[in-house]
């Protein structure tokens, strides 16, 4: 996985002015995985906790969570390891200091006196993970750099992301979407991990990934559904022995309206002709509803003068029959005041916990051993990861 984010990560490194080779805190945090999740909460391939995604301009909302954003969240880590050296001067300490935060860095390195990773590792003045996180992290550009010397096989690293980017300012549901460019709706979802929702955010701008070659597919036919239909409705592919009657049946819409929204002159359609579905807004086309994974925790919502049962499930994207459900209520009427019980959609089930990062292969312990050896210089003719001398004032 490392291969697919290894060229956007050196890239905006090297603009950042970050060693290459701190690639590697990626796949001792997260192996490489946007949608990682540690016990402690901390989200995304370089494991943002919310706090500190907030203090590096990372958004995280109802919409959105750019922890996830492998591009926004590297750009974050990179200033934030960028300044962790500026406060210690030395990129062991960065290191450190990013697993367990500058603090305990800083009350280490007081105690003793000393500026420099190894005493206090030698000292044992670090919590246990952090002693053992900096030395796992250069066992891995150790054994990446040298596979067959630990008797690695040769493996194929995932192919680049290549993706082309559309900046739109309203609302879009991914599967609509999908429809435009004869996509899956997973496809979309994994190019675009900050999402939370199957739609992109309701008001302001969103910079939506597209595979590689489909943009202009996308723009000319977004260009036939009216940008307050986006959300709604889809394209639908016409298969061998479909008619408009059944498709009208399949999606609870008439034939007319499928005839009326496409242009049609005739009720015959051919097969793989792409149809425009025009589904009403606040229903789902079939599936839908079924195939919403829903978070395991409820957003409480207070009731303002206006609200329906309608618009609040438009509103937070979720089945209105699920809306009434989960608060037990008949028909669309709401009381203002009341406080409802609402469980978001989530692009995909809850992502599983990260384990602790102390539990790792033999060897890949065995090469931490020697990490004190480990790494060759960076760009620009300094040391990858310069030890600091004994501590000056600060």
């Amino acid at each position: 996985r490392a291969g697919r984010y290894r060229d956007l990560v050196q890239r905006i490194f090297k603009e950042e002015g970050v060693p290459q080779d701190l690639i590697y805190l990626a796949q001792a945090e997260s192996g490489f995985q946007p949608f990682a999740l540690s016990r402690a909460g901390a989200r995304g391939m370089w494991q943002f906790m919310g706090s500190r995604a907030r203090a590096y301009g990372l958004t995280h909302n109802t919409w959105v969570d750019e922890r996830q954003d492998p591009e926004k969240s590297t750009r974050a880590a990179a200033r934030h390891l960028k300044d962790l050296y500026k406060q210690f001067g030395d990129w062991y300490l960065a290191m450190a200091a990013y697993n367990s935060g500058p603090g305990n860095v800083q009350q280490a390195v007081q105690r003793t006196g000393f500026a420099d990773f190894w005493e206090l590792y030698r000292r044992n003045v670090l919590p246990k993970e952090t002693k053992n996180y900096v030395p796992i992290i250069l066992a891995m550009t150790i054994i990446a750099k040298n596979p067959a010397q630990y008797g690695l096989p040769e493996f194929q690293p995932d192919p680049p992301l290549n993706v082309e980017q559309i900046k739109i300012d309203y609302p879009l549901d991914l599967r609509l979407a999908a429809g435009c460019i004869g996509a899956t709706l997973e496809n979309l979802q994994d190019l675009n991990p900050s999402l939370l929702r199957y739609t992109t955010p309701k008001s302001g701008s969103f910079t939506l990934n597209l595979p590689s070659g489909s943009a202009q597919q996308f723009k000319e036919n977004i260009a036939a559904v009216p940008v307050e239909k986006r959300m709604w409705w889809r394209y639908h592919k016409v298969a061998s022995g479909e008619t408009l009657t059944s498709i009208a049946r399949q999606y609870r819409v008439t034939a007319k309206s499928i005839t009326e929204v496409n242009g049609l002159e005739a009720s015959e359609i051919s097969p793989d002709t792409k149809l425009i579905i025009p589904i009403a807004a606040g229903r789902h086309a079939p599936g839908d509803a079924e195939t919403l994974v829903f978070s395991r925790h409820p957003t409480r919502y207070k009731v303002r003068r206006g609200d329906t049962i309608t618009s609040v499930a438009d509103d937070f994207n979720v089945p209105a029959e699920r809306l009434r459900r989960w608060n037990r209520i008949r028909g669309d009427s709401l009381r203002a005041g009341r406080t409802l019980v609402i469980y978001r959609p989530v692009t995909r089930p809850e992502p599983a916990v990260l384990r602790s990062k102390s539990k790792r292969p033999k060897k890949l312990q065995a090469a931490a051993k020697n990490a004190k050896k480990a790494l060759p210089a960076a760009a620009a003719g300094q040391s990858a990861f310069a030890s600091g001398s004994q501590a000056q004032s600060r």
